[in-house]
């Protein structure tokens, strides 16, 4: 199936590709047309760019110039929280965080091709935070090694020691699944909750690594995040 684009950007590339990997197998547009199955003038569009070939008809093509079609999905740029629940606990921390940081979402923690990014970095003169925010607490000891990965790896990037804070939202589901993992907090983060919003409030740094409860506003009263 074929569909008729004004640009876009992988179909395009797509199109760009073919062309290439035609002309390096010395072949001709009616050439791999008839290879793969389709009219010449299909394939004139499909190298410009023009229409979007379904993956069936890209298979086709790609076996008709001696390679093997792959797709994958990479994080895009930008803003990549991943629902609207964390945007809310990062605006919340955010709100309440010291002039003195530079807040920034989505930083990445490598260089490429590495395409981790930290949900937040807190960076002054006096240290760096990175944040990860957690709603979804289904296997929390994966999810924490998963963020000290990244606080050693954008250490190595920014030469700079890295502070680890996990923030999490203040509710009963939260606490009741962080109980069974008690003995791996007292670990791993050796700062408090207390501490850890006395930092980000005043723009001093943290001496460890810390859990972070970010008690979410209720409309009427308007609480500030809680310790």
């Amino acid at each position: 199936m074929l569909r008729a684009m004004n640009g876009g950007g992988v179909v395009e590339r797509f199109g760009r590709e073919v062309r290439a990997a035609r002309r390096a197998a010395g072949l001709t547009q009616f050439e791999l047309a008839t290879r793969s199955g389709m009219s010449q003038p299909v394939v004139s569009r499909i190298e410009r760019g023009a229409c979007a070939p379904d993956l069936g008809a890209m298979d086709r093509l790609a076996r008709a110039v001696g390679h093997q079609l792959s797709v994958r999905m990479y994080p895009a740029d930008g803003i990549r929280l991943r629902d609207s629940g964390q945007l809310a606990l990062a605006a919340l921390i955010r709100g309440a965080a010291h002039a003195s940081w530079r807040v920034s979402l989505e930083v990445p923690v490598a260089s490429p091709p590495d395409r981790r990014a930290a949900d937040m970095v807190l960076a002054n003169a006096t240290g760096v935070l990175l944040v990860e925010i957690e709603r979804g607490l289904r296997d929390f000891q994966a999810q924490l090694r998963a963020a000290q990965l990244k606080r050693l790896a954008l250490a190595g990037r920014l030469g700079r020691k890295v502070s680890l804070v996990i923030a999490v939202p203040d509710s009963a589901a939260a606490r009741h699944a962080l109980a069974p993992h008690a003995a791996i907090l007292n670990t791993a983060m050796q700062v408090t909750p207390r501490v850890a919003w006395a930092s980000i409030r005043s723009g001093a740094s943290i001496d460890g690594d810390a859990l972070l409860w970010v008690r979410q506003p209720y409309p009427r009263f308007g609480n500030s995040p809680q310790e």
